[in-house]
């Protein structure tokens, strides 16, 4: 089904906008998308509600997807179509820390959710490419910005893969960097596992939390069924000795789980759920590392979207 076809014409190209605040932004986006004409035949629905949506949103976790675009969206009671706002800006607005020069707006029914995050997908693969990118920064007016996307025909019967709900690269720890730094970095940012890279964002592994437990722990600790009998000891001196000298190569596991950015919805939810990997790294096809997934982002992308 072609994007442009579903929305019904409900739909609002804004070029060249001005940037600043995120909420500001996409209190203006709203305000141009939803008409006086919109709201007389949604009664139920209000500006002010409807950005409170889209910010409350983002609040829970942004929907900056890297590469300077954005994908803000609202489930909405009463909404009995998709409406779709596509605004761009020559000076960044930020989501988070993530600067947004492309912003892709979705208004949706509650009563079919899924719209929003099919929407996204086509046009987060339209826009992933950088020559399209391009095009549609330099587009000067409503018409112009419109035919760029039409040109291409996104469609939303097109299976969910990973590059569609990947998270952007963010925490990481060089191959020579101490375990100390890794272990700082995972406390503060309470994370289960952070890869390895090397200087061209290659994954080499992962470092998890459990790796981490287990470390400088005497090997007969796994085959014990009660450490009544040792309650007294005290393993962490020889932790803390041997923390000093390792470096996060010695430390990784080199198992991390490596996707490309066509991974199906169907092989991430069975990686993840079944062969329990605690992360899915997304690749490029030159290997670097460009997104990752875990539960979360599939309980937030897809069963909470």
């Amino acid at each position: 089904m072609n994007v442009m076809n579903y929305t019904r014409r409900v739909e609002s190209w804004q070029p060249k906008q001005q940037a600043g605040d995120r909420n500001a932004v996409l209190s203006q986006m709203v305000k141009t998308l939803c008409t006086e004409e919109f709201f007389a035949v949604n009664p139920e629905l209000t500006h002010e509600g409807i950005v409170e949506r889209l910010v409350k949103r983002e609040s829970q976790r942004t929907t900056a997807v890297g590469d300077g675009i954005a994908f803000p969206h609202a489930r909405l009671e009463h909404l009995s179509q998709a409406l779709i706002a596509v605004a761009t800006f020559d000076e960044p607005v930020m989501f988070e820390e993530f600067p947004v020069r492309i912003i892709c707006m979705f208004l949706v029914p509650a009563s079919d959710a899924s719209i929003s995050l099919k929407l996204m997908a086509q046009l987060s693969r339209l826009l992933m490419d950088p020559a399209i990118r391009e095009q549609v920064m330099e587009a000067r007016d409503a018409e112009t910005l419109r035919d760029i996307v039409k040109e291409h025909n996104p469609r939303i019967d097109k299976p969910i893969v990973a590059r569609d709900i990947m998270r952007p690269p963010r925490f990481s720890i060089r191959e020579d960097e101490p375990v100390s730094k890794c272990t700082h970095v995972m406390s503060v940012n309470n994370l289960l596992a952070i890869p390895v890279i090397n200087d061209n964002h290659e994954i080499l592994g992962e470092i998890t939390v459990g790796r981490l437990f287990r470390f400088g722990l005497p090997d007969f600790f796994s085959k014990l069924k009660s450490v009544s009998f040792i309650a007294e000891f005290d393993p962490f001196e020889k932790y803390f000795e041997a923390e000093r000298n390792t470096l996060a190569r010695d430390m990784m596991e080199p198992k991390a789980r490596t996707v490309s950015m066509d991974y199906t919805i169907m092989e991430i939810v069975f990686d993840l759920a079944i062969r329990n990997f605690t992360k899915l790294y997304v690749t490029d096809e030159h290997g670097r590392w460009v997104g990752t997934i875990d539960k979360s982002v599939v309980l937030d992308n897809v069963i909470n979207h």
